[in-house]
């Protein structure tokens, strides 16, 4: 298309906004265009960024994109075509909150991440109880969805060759079996994390906004935890992917020096 195509996302009062203030002050040499993305009927409020003139806080544009989740993948490609055409090769920064439905509306060129100090282990992470269940039911869905798909539908007209029969969830070894393939290491993966941060596993850049949440004595074993899932996937998808603890409007130390060198690389305009 010609634009450059930057989606933040993250929990709700994580920091987003002054994450992208700071891109926007620092690192964009051409004015870029703005984007928030807001469910239809949502609580949230204008942020300073649609209710000013865009010129006046450093914007070629600015939209507020009210969207719901069946036609977020019209609404959204629209709006990138309308800014297409009067910029060709402009850049465009997508603000919003963890909505699953949002993460494949658009190949968008770089992702970040953005989310509070996890106060324990299972704020980010399922505990093992629920992640097996959740597995088992997305590959519940998963065969539904094949079934389709290959139009194995059940049905009393149908000349089955063989009865249908009822299939019991699988042995341990199965299951075992199933998560050391690519796909099940891909699957479970995700499938470890809770719901509002399973965007952080495809993102770019993980920010851990250090001025948000709380530091208690199960943060860093999370962290911990997040940096070996984040390790596992470079591995198994050849995805780079990087996480900084920092303040985003503090911009001293080491992670928040190379944020900053990760987030100008973004900054620039399409080809």
């Amino acid at each position: 298309m010609g634009l450059s195509v930057t989606f933040v996302s993250g929990l709700r009062g994580a920091g987003k906004s002054t994450l992208i203030r700071g891109m926007i002050d620092r690192f964009w040499k051409k004015e870029p265009h703005y984007i928030r993305l807001v469910p239809v009927g949502s609580d949230k409020h204008r942020p300073k960024l649609c209710s000013m003139k865009p010129e006046e806080c450093g914007l070629a544009t600015a939209r507020w994109l009210e969207y719901d989740e069946d036609r977020i993948f019209e609404i959204l490609p629209q709006a990138l075509t309308a800014i297409h055409r009067e910029d060709r090769y402009g850049s465009v920064i997508i603000e919003a909150d963890a909505d699953p439905s949002l993460r494949h509306a658009y190949p968008y060129d770089h992702r970040l991440f953005v989310m509070p100090l996890p106060a324990s282990v299972f704020e980010v992470f399922r505990e093992p109880r629920r992640a097996a269940t959740e597995l088992q039911r997305v590959l519940d869905d998963t065969a539904a969805f094949a079934s389709e798909i290959f139009g194995l539908f059940d049905s009393a007209d149908a000349d089955d060759v063989d009865p249908h029969e009822p299939r019991s969830d699988l042995t341990d070894t199965q299951m075992r079996g199933f998560l050391y393939s690519p796909l099940g290491d891909e699957l479970a993966t995700r499938i470890q994390l809770q719901s509002p941060y399973h965007g952080l596993v495809e993102s770019d850049v993980i920010v851990v906004n250090t001025s948000v949440g709380e530091n208690r004595p199960e943060t860093a074993e999370c962290l911990r935890r997040i940096e070996r899932l984040l390790k596992r996937i470079r591995v198994s998808s050849k995805q780079h992917s990087e996480l900084f603890l920092c303040e985003p409007r503090d911009g001293t130390g080491k992670d928040c020096q190379r944020l900053k060198q990760a987030l100008e690389t973004m900054c620039r305009g399409g080809q």
